[in-house]
C-alpha cells in the first residue's frame, strides 16, 4: 500500500510536471490576432497599430506600434496601447510567462518603451504586474515572470502594451503570456531568480570588474631610505587604505544624530564604522533651515569632528510649492519678489555652510516639481546655479532627479526630460557641475540597462552621484542581491564619484523596509554585503619588503592611507594620499 504522503508527493510532481508542459495561453490560439489597438487615432494624443510582416526572427508578423503625439506635459502612458482580453480563467497565485521580443524604429538614436500592463478588466483595476521595457535598434527578448494578484474568469482582465511614454515607432512580435499554474519557480523556467543579469556569470557583471581593477586602483612605489639618501633594503612596508576616494554615505537626521538616547548613541557609532560621506536627510531644506538652522549647523560640525567631512548640501531648491515654506507661494503673483527671496534663501544656506559641505544640490526634482520655473521661466535655473556659485565658490553644485535609474530603467519620459534640462543649464553657461541620480526602486533594474543609461548621461562631461538610495522590499535576498549589483555598477563606472544611501537604520527611516539595519539593530543580509564589498573586497591592507634598491611597490584602491615602514626597531608612520598611478612615497628612517 502507498503511503498517504508518497501518494501526494507523486501526485504533486505529476502537476507541477504537467503543468510545465502544458501551460494554458491567456491569450487564445492567436496570441498576435488578440490584441488590437485602443486609443484614439488623432488629436494631441493620437497613435496607430497594424500587422507588418518580418523576417529573420522564430514569428513572421509583429505588431508595429505608432505613437503619433503626445501633450508636452500631462496626458497618460495608457492613453494609446493595444489591449487583449483574457482568454482564460485564472486563480490568485498562479505563475504567468510573458514572452515577447521588441525592437525601436523611431527615434533612430534611442530607445523605444512599451509597458507590460495586466490588470482587472474593471475598478479598482488591480494590476498583477505593469513594468516599462526599453529596446533598442536591434531586436530584444523579454521573459517576464509575475503571478496574477487576483482570480479572474475569462473576460476578466486586460492585457496591455502601453506606448504612451514618448513619440515613437516600436515593433513587438513573438507574444505569448502562458499560465503554468502554481509552484513552478524562475529556475525551472530557465529565468533568473532575482532580475535579469543576477547571475554570478552575467557578462556585466565580468566586465565591471575588470574595470574596478583598472579604474578604482592606482599603484605606489614606496621608498625607504636613510637620512643621507641611501636605500634602505628589507625595510618591512605596510600600505593600510584608511578611507576611500569613493564616497560611499548615508543620509543621517540631525535630530537622532544629536539626540541623548541608547538609539543615538548607537546611530552616532555605526556611522563613524560605515561610511565615509553623509548628507543631511531633512535639516538643509528651506523649511527645517529656517526653523531651525542650529540644529543643522551642529550636525554637520559633528561630523567633521568625527571624520566624516564629505557632505553633501540638500537641497537649496525644490521648486514644488508642497517643498518650500508656505510664505513664499503667497508671492506667486509677485515674480520679483519671488525672485528676491528665493535668491535671500540660496545666500543664506549656502553662504552659512560655506566650507562644511562638498555638494550642493541646487534644484532638487525640476523634472517633476515645475511650479516655480512655470512663474519665472527655465532659464531663472542657471541664475540659481550662479548664486549658489557665488555664495561658496568650492561647492561642487549638482542637479538632482529621480526615477532616472528605477522604473526598470524605462522612464524614458523623465530621462529624457532630465538630459534636456541639463544640457540646456550647460549652454546657458549655469555652473551645474554634477548629475544626482536619487535611486529609489521598488523593483530591481536589471545591471546592464543601468550601466546604458550612466553611459548616457556621462557624454554630458559631469561626475554622477547615485544620492538616495533604498528598496523597499521584504523580500531580504533580494534585497541584498540588488545592492550588491547596484553598488558594483556604481563603483565601475567612471563617471560615477559617489554613492549614498537614504538613510541605514529603520528606526529612523522615510521607508523603514528599505534600511540595512532592523530596528532592534539587528543586521540584514543587505548590511553584510554594504561590509563585504567596501571593507573587503575593495580594501587595501598589504605588506611589503624593499629590495636592494629600497623600493617595494603596491597596487590598491584610490584614497587615504597610512603607510608604515619599520627598519628593526623604528618605525615611520606616514600619511598618505593614493589618487593615480606612478606616484612615489620616500620615506626617510632615522
Amino acid at each position: 500500500m502507498v503511503h498517504r504522503a508518497v501518494l501526494w508527493n507523486l501526485l504533486a510532481a505529476a502537476a507541477l510536471a504537467q503543468s510545465l508542459n502544458a501551460p494554458v495561453s491567456l491569450l487564445g490560439s492567436d496570441p498576435m490576432a488578440a490584441f488590437g489597438y485602443s486609443g484614439p487615432a488623432q488629436g494631441v494624443t493620437s497613435g496607430s497599430a497594424e500587422l507588418a510582416p518580418v523576417e529573420g526572427m522564430p514569428f513572421l508578423t509583429a505588431w508595429r506600434l505608432r505613437t503619433k503625439s503626445l501633450p508636452e506635459t500631462g496626458g497618460n502612458e495608457w492613453d494609446v496601447r493595444i489591449r487583449a482580453r483574457g482568454a482564460a480563467a485564472v486563480t490568485r497565485g498562479d505563475t504567468i510567462l510573458a514572452e515577447f521580443w521588441m525592437r525601436c524604429i523611431e527615434p533612430r538614436e534611442g530607445d523605444c518603451i512599451l509597458r507590460l500592463n495586466v490588470e482587472r478588466s474593471g475598478a479598482p483595476y488591480t494590476k498583477s504586474v505593469s513594468t516599462p521595457y526599453p529596446a533598442g535598434r536591434e531586436w530584444r527578448r523579454f521573459r517576464v515572470l509575475f503571478r496574477m494578484a487576483e482570480s479572474y474568469e475569462a473576460g476578466g482582465y486586460w492585457v496591455d502594451f502601453w506606448m504612451g511614454q514618448q513619440v515613437q515607432v516600436v515593433e513587438i512580435g513573438g507574444i505569448s503570456v502562458q499560465n503554468y499554474g502554481s509552484g513552478v519557480s524562475a529556475e525551472e523556467l530557465g529565468i533568473d531568480r532575482y532580475y535579469e543579469g543576477a547571475a554570478e556569470d552575467a557578462a556585466w557583471r565580468v566586465a565591471a570588474e575588470r574595470r574596478i581593477e583598472e579604474i578604482r586602483k592606482a599603484g605606489l612605489v614606496v621608498v625607504a631610505v636613510s637620512p643621507e639618501g641611501a636605500p634602505i633594503e628589507g625595510a618591512e612596508v605596510r600600505a593600510r587604505l584608511v578611507k576611500h576616494a569613493f564616497g560611499w554615505g548615508t543620509a543621517v537626521a540631525a535630530e537622532r544624530l544629536l539626540g541623548r538616547s541608547e538609539d543615538s548613541e548607537r546611530y552616532r557609532e555605526f556611522i563613524r564604522r560605515n561610511f565615509n560621506m553623509a548628507v543631511l536627510e531633512n535639516d538643509l531644506k528651506w523649511g527645517p533651515w529656517e526653523e531651525n538652522r542650529g540644529r543643522a549647523l551642529s550636525a554637520l560640525a559633528w561630523l567633521h569632528e568625527n571624520g566624516i567631512r564629505r557632505i553633501r548640501g540638500h537641497n537649496l531648491i525644490w521648486p514644488g510649492w508642497q517643498w518650500i515654506p508656505r510664505d513664499v507661494r503667497s508671492l506667486e503673483n509677485n515674480p520679483e519678489a519671488l525672485r528676491r527671496r528665493i535668491l535671500e534663501r540660496i545666500a543664506d544656506a549656502a553662504s552659512a555652510t560655506r566650507g562644511l559641505v562638498v555638494h550642493w544640490d541646487v534644484i532638487n526634482e525640476p523634472v517633476a516639481n515645475r511650479d516655480i520655473m512655470n512663474i519665472l521661466g527655465d532659464e531663472e535655473m542657471a541664475v540659481w546655479f550662479r548664486a549658489a556659485k557665488q555664495a561658496d565658490p568650492e561647492a561642487v553644485l549638482f542637479i538632482n532627479e529621480y526615477s532616472i535609474l528605477s522604473a526598470n530603467g524605462a522612464d524614458l519620459r523623465k530621462q529624457n526630460a532630465y538630459f534636456r534640462m541639463i544640457q540646456y543649464l550647460k549652454d546657458l553657461r549655469a555652473p551645474v557641475e554634477g548629475i544626482g541620480m536619487q535611486g529609489h526602486f521598488g523593483e530591481p533594474t536589471p545591471p546592464a540597462r543601468m550601466l546604458e543609461i550612466l553611459d548616457r548621461f556621462a557624454r554630458l562631461g559631469l561626475p554622477i552621484a547615485i544620492t538616495e538610495y533604498d528598496f523597499a522590499t521584504e523580500d531580504e535576498e533580494l534585497q541584498a542581491q540588488f545592492t550588491r549589483d547596484l553598488m558594483i555598477v556604481a563603483f565601475s563606472h567612471p563617471a560615477v564619484s559617489d554613492f549614498l544611501m537614504w538613510g541605514f537604520w529603520a528606526g529612523s527611516h522615510w521607508k523603514p523596509a528599505g534600511a540595512m539595519i532592523r530596528r532592534d539593530w539587528s543586521e540584514k543580509p543587505m548590511y553584510r554585503v554594504w561590509r563585504e564589498l567596501i571593507y573587503e573586497r575593495w580594501w587595501t591592507d598589504d605588506k611589503g619588503v624593499t629590495a636592494e634598491h629600497g623600493a617595494t611597490y603596491f597596487r590598491g584602491f584610490k584614497g587615504e592611507y597610512e603607510i608604515t615602514v619599520r627598519v628593526g626597531e623604528k618605525e615611520i608612520r606616514v600619511p598618505y594620499e593614493l589618487k593615480e598611478d606612478g606616484q612615489v612615497l620616500r620615506v626617510t628612517v632615522h
